[in-house]
């Protein structure tokens, strides 16, 4: 899953397919162009992606509440993604 960071607003957003989303404050941009590759623009945007399996994971085994330690769920692995990628891209 393809999600942008807008370091103007501090809004995180997910991206869907053909129609371009934006942040808060209008300064990020992006969209999904087909299934696997996306584009975004804006000054501020920081592309990231969340990997599916452990993203899947995570909500199918979301505990029914907190355990003492405070963990509550199961990790997921996310990252900034590489600013030069081959289906993530900047437009602008």
């Amino acid at each position: 899953m393809k999600l942008l960071y807008c370091k103007k607003c501090g809004n995180i957003f997910n991206l869907i397919l053909y129609e371009e989303k934006s942040c808060e404050c209008g300064s990020t941009k992006g969209k999904y162009v087909d299934m696997l590759n996306a584009e975004y623009s804006g000054e501020f945007a920081v592309p990231l992606a969340v990997w599916n399996s452990t993203f899947i994971g995570a909500i199918t085994f979301q505990p029914e509440e907190d355990i003492p330690e405070g963990s509550g769920g199961r990790p997921m692995t996310w990252y900034v993604v590489p600013k030069k990628c081959k289906t993530f891209r900047r437009t602008a």
